[in-house]
């Protein structure tokens, strides 16, 4: 790309060697398609912050605490499928990236971790604000790299973009994650006011610039499939497709299509999780079965549903019982992953198959379909939903598993929704209805952690559509400082919060019923006035009184700002009612 088809880069930022290296750093990455940067206050990332602030292609944002900050770029990558660049300051500010390096790299998110560091002879000797940052998130990362110290010369300049060229590469490989680069900087940090020179000359600086690659596309899959697997796999006319949490590079829609016509091909019903965009594209699939933790609860229904192969796409689905379920059946198993990781935690006899469902529905041939194996399936799915929804509607308190029900049937069309985990993400399971809505769901489930919910809500919401988070009190408290990353927030974000005065999770353990430290040690209540932090930090907050209420506030959504809609509900009577539902 050359620099006639950009912006001019600011000369006054090339003034010091390393204002220079941090200028062509963020040149190379915009010029790779990195659209944003996240930087965190400090005194040694100066460089890098401040050729972020002036290069004119780069959105640069300054969250104060670098934990929202890596959770907002992690849910700004989940919903552009683009790298974002973090930038912190040295010492453990770059720790405090730890939790959401660890979900990007299990969830398969790309992120660019620009960590800076003090030069070598300042480190192992009690200098100040300095610890080991080398591979300092072990494992976790897909590539780490000790940049050299700033240098001016073209074969330095050179080395600097192709290492930028790599980690960008390695971040949306085919196991797409998180990249640590790690800068370390001598004194003097920023850039000279009162140079007029710049340290590199406008046509050695052009040419270190220069990237010959396709900016931030993703890796594309190989389209080879195991066809001795394939055959086996399409000999089995009573299978089932259990597809779980998954965000695909596809698109919603494709791998919407994808699935439904593998399940027309094989004739075999689709088990969905509300954790992928299955629910939201319903029309396309006749088989897809979405109330499965109800009726296989019930052992005469499952028992007469017993298939002979799975197919298992992505991660499992969060339910317990589905899987206790899966873990009990004398059948032949199939694991199909775009990504080369182990996606049974049940540890069954299976066939791995690495690919993607795009891949997989063009090689598959139709099949002979026993009709009668899917319209038992699907008698089943509607007599249930039927009983559920019965049920919902009749519902007039408060309760946790409705609102979920809800938000699957008024949010508008087209709306991202994130779900927190805990029980947020189990409701959604047990009761967002299949649709044709075209709900885009977003959730943290790599690690299945509470923290950063807020931060990484908002980062999906950035420079989208009114987007929606449904989370309970405990998650939204545990990243509080998610509202100072707000303000950076160019868009709209809803919070729905279920506030039942603790974490409602632990009501469904065996120690909530027998021990006193329970209130204490497990459900936590906080005592906080949700209402005043939310009026703190000037935001919009309101307390819902009713599901007459909520329902509009749901409908429509506001096109800009963070809004708090709070629901109170009783913990413990939610799982009493959730039981009853259930028939737990």
């Amino acid at each position: 790309m050359p620099l006639s088809e950009t912006e001019p880069f600011d000369l006054t930022a090339r003034s010091t060697v390393n204002s220079c290296w941090g200028a062509l750093t963020m040149e190379v990455l915009a010029r790779l398609g990195i659209q944003t940067v996240i930087t965190s206050p400090g005194s040694r990332s100066t460089p890098l912050t401040v050729a972020a602030a002036r290069n004119p292609r780069i959105e640069a944002l300054s969250i104060l605490d670098e934990r929202s900050a890596a959770f907002y770029a992690l849910g700004l990558a989940k919903s552009t499928g683009r790298p974002v660049a973090l930038v912190c300051t040295s010492g453990s500010a770059a720790a405090n990236y730890w939790p959401a390096v660890v979900e990007a790299s299990m969830g398969g998110t790309p992120l660019l971790l620009l960590t800076a560091d003090r030069p070598p002879e300042l480190r192992n000797c009690s200098s100040g604000q300095t610890i080991d940052q080398c591979k300092l998130y072990g494992d976790y990362v897909r590539h780490f790299a000790e940049l050299s110290l700033p240098q001016a010369s073209p074969d330095m300049l050179a080395y600097l973009r192709q290492t930028l060229v790599h980690a960008v590469h390695i971040s949306l490989s085919a196991n797409a994650g998180p990249v640590h680069l790690n800068f370390p900087f001598r004194d003097p940090l920023a850039p000279d006011s009162e140079s007029s020179e710049p340290v590199v000359d406008a046509e050695t600086l052009e040419v270190a610039s220069t990237v010959i690659t396709r900016p931030c596309e993703v890796v594309p899959l190989g389209s080879v499939i195991d066809m001795v697997a394939l055959e086996r796999l399409s000999s089995h006319t009573k299978g089932i497709i259990v597809v779980g949490t998954e965000n695909p590079r596809c698109g919603d829609e494709a791998f919407s299509d994808a699935i439904a016509m593998i399940s027309d091909k094989l004739g075999w019903p689709v088990i969905a999780d509300a954790l992928n965009p299955l629910r939201s594209h319903a029309e396309g699939n006749p088989l897809l079965i979405t109330r499965y933790d109800a009726f296989l609860r019930d052992a005469h229904k499952a028992d007469g549903i017993l298939p002979t192969a799975i197919l298992q796409i992505g991660s499992l689905p969060t339910s317990k019982v589905l899987r206790a379920w899966l873990s009990s059946l004398d059948a032949v198993s199939f694991l199909l992953t775009s990504r080369p990781i182990n996606t049974d935690p049940l540890h069954r006899i299976a066939t791995p198959l690495y690919g993607d469902v795009l891949a997989l529905a063009e090689h598959l041939q139709p099949q002979r379909v026993e009709v009668n194996w899917g319209k038992q399936w699907s008698a089943i799915e509607q007599e249930t939903a039927n009983e559920l929804d019965s049920k919902m509607l009749s519902i007039e308190t408060m309760f946790e598993g409705k609102v979920a029900w809800l938000l699957s049937k008024h949010l508008p069309v087209d709306t991202p929704v994130f779900l927190a985990s805990s029980m947020s993400v189990r409701y959604a399971e047990y009761f967002w209805e299949a649709s044709s809505r075209a709900h885009s769901i977003f959730c943290n489930r790599g690690a299945n952690g509470i923290d950063g919910t807020l931060s990484t809500a908002l980062g999906v919401a950035h420079g989208g559509k009114p987007s929606v988070l449904l989370t309970g009190d405990l998650a939204f408290l545990h990243d509080s400082n998610g509202l100072l990353a707000a303000s950076q927030l160019k868009g709209s974000l809803t919070v729905v919060l279920i506030n039942n005065n603790g974490g409602g999770i632990f009501e469904h353990l065996p120690v909530s019923g027998n021990d006193s430290s329970f209130e204490d040690f497990f459900a936590t209540p906080q005592p906080v006035d949700l209402a005043k932090l939310c009026e703190a930090h000037g935001f919009h907050h309101e307390q819902i009184q009713g599901w007459n209420s909520f329902i509009p506030s749901i409908s429509v959504l506001p096109e800009s700002g963070l809004r708090i809609l709070e629901l109170r509900t009783d913990r413990k009577a939610d799982r009493v009612m959730l039981a009853e539902i259930l028939k737990i």
